[in-house]
């Protein structure tokens, strides 16, 4: 049959965004902070240009792969061709090395990883030097004082609409290039209302807009866009990303792993965003709120969530400091300080001795629980001074150094802190107007989230190996007009929506690509695809189910039933980040993320043709388009409405005509009924003829769990539930636990697995497993009572459609009746050898076939004038 889909769109969203390269920042991070060091403290003694025992150096990569007459020391990827690794496992009849002792395990492990990973080994470190031979940050541009520039002069000023076009405009002309025609109106009207609230227009919102011919239509709009609590939503989330905010601490042993009232942080940020708080204020609320608010003040204190909710490292504190120091120096200005832990940072003017203030500010902090947040930090109550640690490691301490701020910021003659731990004297030294970077650090975020590409590529990295501004003169501007406004982010926005470069059609100009392949000029809007958070949202709000209610605790997002609030609401968990999360370019909660990287990968494909979550939007779409009370309503009506609730417009005549013929050539064949080999219910075992009886499935699935209701126990079912490993029966026997196979081929099968009952001794009696056949009857009868029983049936005939129900009941006593049975069924069906095993195979509900109406949808859904913003 002929597929039809309107030409317009490419249902596996064939239209790409190119994957950007990996981040070799992290690599380096990785190599400085794990391999570099240890190859400083235990190798370099004996093998580096000084010395070089048995022929081998291991000071470069060059040197690394030459080896010696051993063989090559790192074969980059390649473990087993690795000598390093070799020596370094400590074999008998082996080299051993070091030779005073063997690395730790969790060094040994970072060696594994670096090598599979590709050895990577940053460039040899040669001193930046400028013209006049100093050294490079001397003069490097981000280091120097922010100076508000003149506007540009220009030969087509017409084109200009707010200072930021002046910028790009003399560039352009300046490379002999022109910038693209503007974007028709309906195409801005959809790219700012996502890039403000991650929400697409509604039919009536373009309507509106086409209507108003009035010289501030836009601005009008903008303004609308800004003071919508949609606006703080979108924008809570890229901050989230920055902060590497998560609702789990990690693995942390034994302790709860759930943050307490980590929602709290998030709702913080969403309102912060909403009320348009100077970020000045934003920033040292984050680091420093109980020095700026009484001590009952909840509501600001949670705003150190911003520290307090990064990864727990197994609780050991060198770590959570550093990763505070991490967030804090990149997240807010671009500086890689946390690369001076082990030694003077390679590129930057950041020594060891730096790094060690900054410690000391954070240890001299302490996490007080309970009221008024968990999530707050306060000053212990006599601060403590800081140590270099040599090499990084603790037990080897070196000079004293005070609590102060970093020399390449406030310059030699600054002076410790004085107040405490120092926090908000670090905070307010951030955002002092006179440090060069914490301006142009954000407005260079808030401008990549708008524009899809960065005024400097490395967004957490502005340091002397960072990439040039693409427009540098422009990154001055805004950031000093950002201050100027009293740091206000809406500000900044509405110079960004109201330029003309931020209006450009993203068409393809031929001439222009081949002057400028990476549109670093600006001669067109890059074309962007909704990232995760949009495309979730906008699918609910599609399908007429987005719950729009604001805060409150975090909830999960990819178990049944899936929940209808927007999508920074969701659950994170740092530990066990869904796949669906990553499958769509989420960011790692882990560490703090400098940028999203875009990719394109099957998976995201598959799941907006089979995930049970889409099915339900597209079931609920197509509801959205029929008539109440059973009315009849006509198929161009109909289409017509999907139309407009999808894409804001109506649909051509060529479009109609193309439904119509989808629409009846799917009417003619039925759906087709997805039979699910396993089954999850309850019933009854009659005595007299060997059968299950009454069996029924259980309604309700958790995302782990078939049972009766969403708490237990439920009203009628009771504690009757059933999940991959095992479950517990009711308390009568109308409802035992009954997980049901059924043969999809005739054949013979043998049955294997293993009834535990895990409770205590002395508590409950135990469970009865029984194995029942429709046709035949009971194949075995089992009692698990506080230990493990095999159940094993060696041989059972099927015809399709057979079914064999492994039943469980409470015997006597109706406590302690929790049990796992895991069980095989292999054997050979319609002669193939085939398995089944009742965990690896446990699925959810499977979705109910979609009508002819809801296939349409989820095409309309499919598109990529759905998916991309334009």
């Amino acid at each position: 049959m002929k597929f039809f889909i309107p030409t317009t769109f490419l249902v596996l969203n064939c239209l790409c965004l190119s994957a950007t390269a990996a981040d070799t920042a992290q690599q380096e991070q990785f190599f400085e902070r794990h391999i570099r060091p240890v190859l400083v403290e235990k190798c370099f003694e004996c093998h580096s240009g000084k010395k070089q025992e048995g022929g081998l150096r291991l000071d470069s990569p060059k040197f690394l792969e030459e080896g010696n007459l051993s063989g090559a020391a790192v074969t980059p990827g390649k473990l087993h061709l690795s000598r390093l690794w070799d020596v370094i496992q400590y074999d008998e009849g082996d080299i051993q090395m070091p030779p005073k002792s063997k690395l730790p395990d969790d060094q040994i492990a970072a060696f594994r990883s670096w090598i599979e990973q590709g050895a990577y080994w940053p460039e040899s470190y040669k001193p930046h030097l400028d013209k006049d031979n100093q050294p490079a940050w001397i003069t490097h541009w981000a280091y120097q004082p922010i100076q508000k520039p003149k506007l540009p002069e220009v030969q087509n000023a017409s084109w200009v609409k707010t200072p930021i076009d002046r910028f790009v405009l003399a560039k352009l002309e300046g490379a002999s290039l022109e910038p693209s025609p503007p974007a028709d109106r309906r195409t801005w009207l959809r790219r700012v209302s996502v890039n403000l609230t991650g929400l697409t227009p509604t039919f009536e919102e373009y309507a509106a807009f086409e209507a108003d011919q009035s010289k501030d239509a836009e601005q009008k709009v903008v303004d609308r866009l800004l003071e919508s609590p949609r606006y703080g939503e979108r924008w809570a989330r890229h901050w989230l990303d920055v902060a590497r905010y998560s609702d789990t601490k990690g693995y942390v042993f034994r302790e709860d792993r759930n943050y307490p009232e980590s929602w709290t942080y998030r709702d913080w940020v969403v309102r912060a965003f909403n009320e348009d708080m100077p970020f000045d204020r934003f920033v040292k609320f984050q680091l420093a709120a109980d020095k700026l608010t009484t001590d009952d003040n909840a509501a600001e204190q949670c705003a150190m969530g911003f520290l307090t909710l990064g990864r727990r490292f197994l609780n050991n504190r060198h770590d959570i400091i550093d990763d505070r120091i991490d967030v804090t120096t990149r997240g807010l200005m671009g500086l890689t300080v946390s690369c001076a832990r082990c030694h003077d940072h390679k590129y930057d003017p950041i020594p060891a001795a730096d790094y060690y203030s900054l410690y000391g500010v954070f240890n001299s902090s302490d996490e007080p629980q309970g009221e008024p947040s968990p999530l707050r930090m306060v000053d212990r109550e006599k601060p403590r001074e800081p140590h270099i640690f040599l090499r990084g490691q603790a037990h080897n301490r070196g000079p004293r150094v005070p609590r102060q701020f970093l020399e390449v910021i406030e310059g030699k003659d600054r002076q410790p802190f004085k107040d405490g731990s120092g926090r908000l004297e670090m905070a307010e030294a951030i955002v002092n107007p006179r440090n060069p970077l914490t301006a142009r650090v954000f407005v260079n975020r808030v401008w990549g989230k708008h524009f899809g590409s960065y005024l400097v590529e490395t967004p957490s990295d502005f340091g002397v190996r960072a990439d040039q501004p693409t427009h540098p003169q422009l990154l001055d501007w805004l950031a000093q007009e950002f201050i100027d406004s009293g740091w206000s982010v809406k500000h900044l926005q509405r110079l960004i929506t109201m330029s003309a470069t931020y209006r450009q059609a993203s068409g393809h100009r031929e001439r222009a690509a081949a002057a400028d392949p990476e549109n670093r000029l600006l001669w067109r809007m890059n074309r962007q695809r909704l990232d995760f958070e949009a495309h979730r949202d906008n699918l609910l709000a599609a399908a007429g189910t987005l719950d729009l209610s604001m805060g409150g605790k975090s909830v999960p997002m990819t178990s049944e039933p899936f929940t209808t609030r927007r999508t920074i609401y969701g659950f994170i968990d740092r530990s066990n980040l869904p796949g669906l999360f990553r499958t769509f370019d989420f960011a790692s909660p882990d560490i703090h993320s400098p940028r999203r990287y875009v990719t394109t990968v099957p998976q995201q494909a598959l799941f907006q043709l089979n995930s049970p979550f889409l099915l339900q939007q597209a079931t609920e779409l197509a509801n959205r388009t029929a008539a109440p009370n059973g009315q009849e309503v006509s198929t161009d009506e109909r289409v017509r409405t999907l139309y407009r609730i999808i894409y804001g417009r109506e649909p051509s005549a060529e479009e109609q005509q193309l439904a119509h013929a989808f629409l009846e050539e799917n009417n003619e064949k039925p759906a087709a009924v997805v039979q699910q080999v396993w089954q999850y219910g309850y019933g009854r075992f009659d005595e007299a003829t060997g059968r299950v009886t009454e069996w029924t499935k259980l309604p309700h699935f958790t995302g782990s769990t078939w049972q009766g209701g969403p708490k237990l126990p439920d009203p009628k079912t009771g504690w009757v539930s059933l999940r991959k490993d095992g479950g517990h029966p009711g308390k009568s026997p109308n409802y035992m636990a009954i997980r049901r196979w059924t043969a999809p081929a005739a054949g013979t099968v043998s049955i294997g697995g293993t009834l535990n009952h895990p409770a205590k001794p002395g508590q409950g009696d135990g469970v009865r497993g029984r194995i029942i056949s429709n046709r035949i009857g009971q194949q075995g009868d089992w009692t698990a009572a506080h230990g493990s029983v095999p159940t094993s049936v060696s041989k059972v005939e099927v015809q399709a459609g057979d079914q064999i129900d492994f039943v469980v009941d409470s015997r006597a006593s109706v406590n302690h009746d929790s049990f796992t049975w895991t069980v095989n069924v292999r054997g050979v069906l319609d002669g193939q050898r085939r398995g089944f095993h009742s965990a690896n195979d446990f699925q959810g509900r499977a979705p109910d076939p979609l009508s002819r109406w809801a296939q349409y949808a989820q095409v309309l859904l499919l598109a990529n004038e759905f998916v991309f913003v334009d």
